[in-house]
C-alpha cells in the first residue's frame, strides 16, 4: 500500500505480504522532494516484507500517526519493522515490531537535529530484532517510553541506541529491555514513570551498565519508585511528581523535588533541594500511605539540605521517643514548611523525638506542625538539630508559652472532639433564654400592664398595696390606667415571644473559638389567684446552630421546653419564680481535625432542668418612672447521654458528664412611662452583675479506637462574671394587648450572647 500527500489514512486489519527488494508493506510520503504531513496509519492485521530494505511500514513525514496492535516482521536483510524519517511523528505499538534479517531493526528513526519523535511501547507490545539494535535513533532528540518488551538477540547487543540529540528514555512497571540502552551524544534524561508502582535496581545505571550515557534523571508521572542497591555515580535527579524512595547508596545523586512529588526512603543521596509545594518522607511506609506509620528510619544525605517554604516535611514517630529524620553531613537550611506527624498507635507520654540533623548545623526553622490530636506540639532547635516536643492539651498541665500569644509560632491545636464538649454551654444559653421569656413576663404583669407605672384608679373600694406603693402606705385600690379593672386579679393572660440570638464564645487553650445563632418562640398562659399572686404555665422551642471554624465543625441542637412559674407581692417586695424541664436533639458534623484527621456526624440527646427565682423591691421615683433593685438565684442542671461518633477513623465513643451550674444576678430595673394619644409607650432598663458557681466547664471522657487509655477532653468555658443588660420598649395597644421590643445582652471575657425579643400579651 502506497500513497503520496497529506492527512492520508491507512487502515490494516487484514494480511499485507511482500518479497522483492524494497518491497515495503505500507509507505506513505509527499511525493517527490516532499514529505507527508499529518498521516495516519492503523495495522491490527499481519504485515510480512522479505525483500531487500524492505519496511514493514515506512513514513516520510511531519506530525503523523503509527498505530500498530497487531504483527509487523520484516525478514530481509537491513528491512525494519516500522521506519520514520521526519518530526514530531508518533508510534504507539500494543503488538509486534520485528526486524528478524540480517542488519535490521525493529525500529528506525531517521531525524535531523531539532526534530523530536515519539514511540510508546505499551504493556504487551514488543519491538525486537534479530541481529542489530531493536530501536535506533539518528540525529533529532528522540522520546521512548517503554512499558512492554524491546529486546535484541544479539549478544551483549544494544536493545536501543538513542544516536545525537537530547533524547529522553521512560521506563515504566512493566518495562523489560533485553540488551543495553545507549543514549549517545547530547544531553539525555533516563525517566522513572507510570502509574503502576515498581522498583528499580540502580546498578543498571552506567557506562557498562544497562542504561549508559544518560546525563539527567527524573522520577515523573503519579508511581512510587523505589530504588535498590548501590550507585554512587554523579547522578541529577529531578523528583517531577510522584514518589521517589531511596533503599540503597546513591551518594552521587544531588535530588531536586519539585512541587506535588515526593522524596523519601532509607538510603544516601548526595544532596536535597526541596522546592515549595514538596515532600520529604524520610522512611519508606509512612511515605506512601498518610495514615501508614512504618518502621522508624533514617535517610541520610552526604551534602547539604535546603527545604523552601511550603514543604511539608513527614515524619513517624513511636512512644519510645524515636522518629524518622534526615541526617545530613552538610548544612540544613530551612525557610518554613510544615512538619506533618504520624504517630504509631500507643500510649504516649510528653517528650522530645529529632526530626533532622545537620553536621554542619541547621540555620531555620519549620513554620508549623500538622496532625497532632492530643499533644501541642513545640519545634525546637540546637546548633545541630531540630526537634518536636510534645506537650499535653488537657487542663492542669502548663505547656509553657500561652498559646493565645499571637507571637507563639507553635499554637496549641484544637481537640479533636471539641465538638462533643459543646452542646452544654449551648444548652445553658438555651435555658437562660427560656428563663428570661417567663420573668420578663411575671415583671410585666405582677404590677402593671407590661411594665407600665401604675396609676392610681380607685377599684372596689379595697384597700390594696401593690409593689409600686411605698412601704407602710395604704393607698386606695389602684391599677394601671391602660389595664383593664379586672385584670388586677383573676383576668387570665395569654402571651407569646419571638426569640433571636447571637453568640460568641473566644477560643481558650484548650477550645476554639464558637458563634451561635438562636432562633425560636416561647408562649405561656397565667392567671391571677387573688390580689397579689399570679400563676401560669410556659413552653418553648429554640433552636441553635452552631460552627467551630478551627475544628470544621458544626452542629445544631433543637430544645423543647415546658415549666410553671408564679409571682407574689408584698407591698414593695416582690416575689417570682419557677421551675422547667427542656429535652435537647443534637446534631454534630466534624470535618477536617488537625489536619489529615476527619471527624463524622454524631446523633445525640441531652436533658436538662432548672430552678429559677428573684426577689425585687420597687421605688416609686415619680409618677411615671420606678426604680426596683432585685437579686436572683437559678441552678441549672443538664444531663448528656452517651455519644457515638459514625463514620469516622476515630471512632469515638464516650459520654459528656453532667454539668451543674448555679447563677446569681445583682441589678437594678428602671420603668418609665409615656402616655400618648396612640397608647401608654414604656421605656425599660436593667443593668447587673451575674456570677456563675460550680461547673462552669463542660467535660467528657471518650475512648478513641486504637488508644489503650480513655482521656479527657475540655470545652470552652463559660465565663465567671458577666455583665447582663436588658433595653426595651412596650405599646399597649388597647387595654387587652401589648405589643413589645427587647434586647438582653450578657457580655464576658470570653463569652458574648445578644438577644432581641418580639412579644405579644392578651388578656382576657
Amino acid at each position: 500500500m502506497i500513497a503520496e500527500g497529506h492527512n492520508n489514512s491507512f487502515v490494516n486489519s487484514g494480511t499485507i505480504r511482500t518479497t522483492g527488494a524494497g518491497g515495503e508493506g505500507i509507505r506513505a510520503d509527499g511525493g517527490t522532494m516532499n514529505t507527508a504531513r499529518n498521516v495516519a496509519i492503523s495495522n491490527s492485521g499481519t504485515i510480512e516484507t522479505s525483500g531487500y530494505t524492505a519496511d514493514g511500514i515506512r513514513l516520510i513525514g511531519t506530525g503523523g500517526t503509527i498505530t500498530n496492535d497487531g504483527t509487523i516482521t520484516a525478514s530481509g536483510l537491513e528491512a525494519r519493522g516500522i521506519k520514520i524519517e521526519g518530526d514530531a511523528n508518533r508510534i504507539e505499538n500494543r503488538g509486534t515490531v520485528q526486524g528478524l534479517g540480517n542488519d535490521g531493526e525493529g525500529l528506525y528513526i531517521i531525524s535531523n537535529a531539532g526534530q523530536a519523535n515519539t514511540v510508546i511501547n505499551r504493556d504487551g507490545g514488543t519491538i525486537a530484532s534479530r541481529d542489530e539494535v531493536a530501536v535506533r535513533g539518528r540525529h533529532g532528540s528522540e522520546m521512548i517510553e517503554n512499558f512492554g518488551t524491546i529486546r535484541t538477540q544479539a549478544a551483549q547487543g544494544t536493545a536501543i541506541d538513542l544516536g545525537d540529540g537530547n533524547d529522553s528514555l521512560l521506563i515504566g512497571a512493566s518495562s523489560t529491555i533485553d540488551g543495553h540502552v545507549r543514549a549517545g551524544a547530547g544531553t539525555d534524561t533516563f525517566r522513572l514513570g507510570g502509574r503502576a508502582n515498581a522498583t528499580f535496581d540502580v546498578r543498571e545505571i552506567g557506562a557498562s551498565a544497562r542504561y549508559r550515557d544518560f546525563e539527567r534523571f527524573e522520577k515523573v508521572d503519579t508511581s512510587t519508585w523505589t530504588t535498590q542497591n548501590d550507585n554512587n555515580t554523579a547522578m541529577p535527579w529531578a523528583v517531577r511528581e510522584g514518589t521517589l524512595l531511596v533503599t540503597g547508596s546513591m551518594g552521587g545523586s544531588d535530588m531536586t523535588v519539585h512541587g506535588g512529588a515526593t522524596l523519601g526512603g532509607t538510603g544516601t543521596v548526595g544532596s536535597i533541594d526541596a522546592l515549595s509545594g514538596s515532600i520529604l518522607s524520610p522512611g519508606v511506609d509512612g511515605a506512601t500511605s498518610r495514615a501508614g506509620v512504618g518502621d522508624i528510619r533514617t535517610l541520610n544525605v552526604r551534602g547539604d539540605v535546603n527545604i523552601a517554604a511550603g514543604t511539608t516535611y513527614r515524619v513517624d514517630l513511636n512512644n519510645r521517643f524515636e522518629s524518622d529524620r534526615i541526617v545530613a553531613n552538610g548544612r540544613a537550611t530551612i525557610q518554613g514548611g510544615t512538619v506533618e506527624v504520624h504517630a504509631e498507635r500507643a500510649t504516649y507520654s510528653p517528650g522530645r523525638w529529632t526530626i533532622l540533623t545537620a553536621q554542619r548545623g541547621v540555620t531555620g526553622q519549620f513554620s508549623g506542625v500538622d496532625d497532632l490530636i492530643f499533644f501541642q506540639p513545640l519545634l525546637t532547635k540546637d546548633a545541630n538539630n531540630v526537634y518536636l516536643e510534645l506537650l499535653p492539651v488537657f487542663p492542669g498541665n502548663d505547656p509553657g508559652q500561652d498559646p493565645s500569644d499571637p507571637g507563639n509560632p507553635n499554637p496549641r491545636p484544637v481537640p479533636p472532639l471539641q465538638p462533643e464538649t459543646t452542646p452544654p454551654i449551648t444548652i445553658l444559653h438555651h435555658e437562660n433564654l427560656f428563663r428570661a421569656a417567663i420573668l420578663c413576663r411575671l415583671r410585666c404583669s405582677s404590677s402593671d400592664a407590661m411594665g407600665a407605672v401604675p396609676s392610681f384608679v380607685a377599684i372596689d373600694s379595697e384597700p390594696v398595696q401593690y409593689a409600686a406603693d411605698l412601704p407602710g402606705r395604704r393607698t386606695p385600690v389602684a391599677a394601671p390606667v391602660a389595664e383593664a379593672p379586672a385584670s388586677r386579679g383573676t383576668g387570665w393572660g395569654v402571651w407569646g415571644k419571638v426569640l433571636g440570638s447571637f453568640g460568641r464564645t473566644d477560643a481558650t487553650p484548650t477550645s476554639a473559638a464558637m458563634e451561635r445563632m438562636t432562633g425560636g418562640m416561647v408562649v405561656g398562659v397565667d392567671a391571677g389567684l387573688g390580689t397579689p399572686y399570679r400563676l401560669g404555665m410556659a413552653a418553648g422551642y429554640l433552636a441553635t446552630s452552631f460552627d467551630i471554624d478551627a475544628a470544621a465543625a458544626s452542629g445544631n441542637i433543637d430544645s423543647f421546653h415546658i415549666g410553671a412559674y408564679g409571682s407574689a407581692a408584698f407591698g414593695a417586695w416582690t416575689l417570682r419564680g419557677g421551675v422547667a424541664y427542656a429535652h435537647h436533639e443534637i446534631e454534630l458534623a466534624r470535618g477536617a481535625v488537625a489536619g489529615r484527621f476527619r471527624g463524622g456526624d454524631t446523633d445525640t440527646s441531652a436533658d436538662s432542668v432548672q430552678v429559677f427565682g428573684e426577689v425585687g423591691y420597687t421605688f416609686r421615683l415619680s409618677d411615671h418612672v420606678t426604680l426596683e433593685p432585685f437579686v436572683g438565684l437559678a441552678h441549672v442542671h443538664v444531663s448528656s447521654h452517651d455519644v457515638v461518633e459514625n463514620a469516622s477513623p476515630f471512632q469515638a465513643t464516650g459520654k459528656v458528664a453532667a454539668f451543674d451550674t448555679t447563677y446569681s444576678t445583682l441589678g437594678a430595673r428602671v420603668v418609665a412611662t409615656m402616655p400618648t394619644s396612640a397608647g401608654t409607650v414604656t421605656f425599660k432598663g436593667m443593668l447587673g452583675w451575674r456570677h456563675a458557681f460550680g461547673d462552669v466547664a463542660p467535660e467528657a471522657r471518650f475512648s478513641v479506637a486504637g488508644f489503650p487509655t480513655p482521656f479527657l477532653v475540655v470545652g470552652a468555658p463559660i465565663d465567671r462574671d458577666s455583665l447582663v443588660v436588658e433595653a426595651g420598649l412596650n405599646w399597649q395597644v388597647s387595654e387587652t394587648v401589648t405589643v413589645g421590643v427587647m434586647y438582653d445582652g450578657a457580655i464576658g471575657q470570653r463569652d458574648q450572647e445578644h438577644t432581641l425579643r418580639g412579644s405579644l400579651s392578651v388578656r382576657f
